[in-house]
């Protein structure tokens, strides 16, 4: 080989071995996301995945100070329990997200409604008194079409999607505290409903002889006697709200709007099982059980202090009445257990939710990608068990099947969940992840709200026709019977007779039909028949 011919053979070397090396660079470069990719093509990657079906990931960096998307929004609920997005679990969403919250919490339940008239709305509201008002295209962007164009892979299942539609064929928010049929079978572990619950002394009741309960004539019976025993004392405290909730269901009354008798839609004031549902909470009055005082309350921090300070023996609430009394006056010496969420065998309890409140984003909305990505991300399995449990390996560890998560702090305090910012799977959450992440083995909650899973009928399109359509006669009529009812009620509560109670009840009927309670059944009945065909 000569000399040139030497020079030629390694240039070519030289060559083969340059070609070499690059396609090798661009192998690497293209293997698994690694190599030369950017930050921001894998923040994008990441939120993708973000999905109802299927967890989005949690390997996403955090993103730098100048890709922050803020957005305001207003929460239409004065007790909202966190008031920045400043807690731990709060920066964790945004971590993900690149998206933070600039809070703003209604004073009352009047804002929202001048807000929305005079169009002055921010990015966001999230409102459950108000949804079928910002359920307008003229108010709010329809998520379908935020979905095509921003969040492609942004799956939602039908029956969702069923009890979101409006009358345009638009859905503009997927409402929180909804599951599906196949959700609820899924998580019946562990996701065991809530609802309705009344608290006793369970010391007091060893004190005066009762041990078991098992019938509703037991619970008065054991009323007569702490009163006998205790005469200063209150036998049973009313929660504000929830009053007549708990003794509803033990007649079979359906307590809201609407109940199905005999395949036809009736409004609840006809139906026999509500009127006995009042005749009773006569007859606790009228038995020195409850009392004037009570109902005068509007207030449930006023309502538990009769509790808490030892003035009442008994109070009602929900299923977790009695942990949360328990943790409250522990260092009293109280000791508090749940009365069994099932004392007739008139019992019935019909889940009808077709969700609670829904997450809007305005046609104010300055960012609507970022808007409807965090939706996704919140209602995926990775920002539910965010925002509803804390951050995973720091506030809470899963239970060795994956069920149901243990926490690491007293999740029962309401306090160390508003520090952590554990209040914003309610924007956009599940029903079933909203009560896993209140399962706690071995309390007293968990006996009631299993009583309560065994004894549960679930009917969505019953949900479809609590609230009739805005700006219609048939909500006008519906407002002004539910209007009527919270300021006529007490007086059947407090009647000093049994006839005087019955005379009372009769009246509300009668007012309601002269509001037009006949033509807000005769819209039911139709709407019913319609609903019914979605979830076929």
């Amino acid at each position: 080989m000569n000399k040139r011919a030497g020079q030629r053979f390694w240039s070519m070397g030289t060559i083969i071995m340059l070609c070499l090396m690059l396609v090798l660079s661009a192998c690497a470069s293209n293997s698994g996301g690694k190599g030369n990719t950017t930050e921001q093509e894998q923040t994008n990657a990441v939120k993708e995945t973000a999905n109802t079906e299927q967890p989005a990931t949690s390997s996403e960096p955090a993103k730098a100070e100048d890709e922050i998307v803020e957005l305001d929004i207003f929460i239409d609920q004065y007790w909202w329990p966190v008031k920045d997005f400043e807690g731990s679990v709060s920066k964790e969403i945004t971590k993900r997200t690149g998206v933070k919250l600039n809070v703003t919490i209604a004073a009352d339940e009047k804002q929202l409604p001048l807000m929305i008239a005079s169009g002055e709305l921010p990015d966001l509201v999230a409102t459950s008194d108000q949804w079928m008002r910002m359920s307008d295209p003229s108010l709010s962007h329809d998520w379908k079409s935020l979905i095509d164009e921003h969040a492609p892979h942004f799956e939602i299942d039908q029956e969702r999607i069923a009890v979101n539609t409006m009358e345009d064929g638009n859905f503009y928010t997927i409402r929180n505290n909804f599951s599906t049929t196949e959700e609820w079978e899924k998580n019946k572990n562990y996701a065991l409903l809530s609802g309705a619950g009344i608290a006793y002394r369970k010391d007091i009741a060893e004190e005066v002889g009762v041990t078991e309960i098992n019938t509703l004539d037991d619970m008065l019976n054991l009323f007569d006697k702490v009163k006998q025993k205790y005469p200063e004392m209150i036998p049973l405290a009313l929660n504000s709200f929830w009053k007549k909730h708990f003794f509803a269901w033990q007649f079979g009354a359906a307590w809201d709007h609407f109940d199905e008798q005999d395949g036809k839609i009736i409004h609840t004031l006809r139906t026999p099982e509500l009127e006995k549902t009042y005749m009773f909470m006569n007859e606790l009055y009228r038995r020195g059980f409850t009392n004037a005082e009570n109902y005068a309350l509007k207030n449930e921090d006023q309502t538990k202090a009769l509790a808490t300070s030892g003035k009442a023996f008994a109070y009602t609430w929900t299923t977790k009445v009695a942990d949360a009394l328990n943790a409250e006056t522990e260092a009293q010496g109280m000791k508090w257990t749940n009365f069994p969420t099932k004392l007739s065998d008139e019992f019935r309890y019909i889940r009808m939710d077709t969700g609670w409140q829904g997450l809007f984003i305005t046609k104010n909305n300055k960012n609507v990608a970022a808007a409807i990505k965090l939706a996704q991300f919140l209602m995926s399995e990775e920002g539910q068990r965010l925002s509803f449990y804390g951050i995973e390996g720091v506030d809470y560890n899963m239970s060795p099947d994956d069920g149901y998560p243990i926490y690491t702090f007293n999740y029962m305090s309401e306090e160390e969940k508003s520090k952590r910012g554990i209040a914003w799977g309610m924007l956009a959450g599940s029903a079933v992840h909203e009560l896993i992440s209140t399962y706690v083995p071995d309390s007293e909650e968990v006996v009631v709200r299993r009583q309560l899973m065994d004894n549960t009928e679930f009917n969505w399109a019953m949900g479809l026709i609590k609230s009739p359509p805005n700006d219609t006669e048939e909500s006008v009529i519906a407002t002004n019977i539910k209007t009527m009812i919270e300021n006529e009620e007490t007086k059947v509560y407090l009647a000093e007779t049994e006839e005087e109670a019955r005379q009372q009840f009769q009246k509300m009927v009668e007012q309601a039909e002269k509001m037009g309670m006949a033509k807000l059944e005769e819209w039911a009945n139709k709407k019913y028949v319609e609903s019914l065909k979605l979830f076929k």
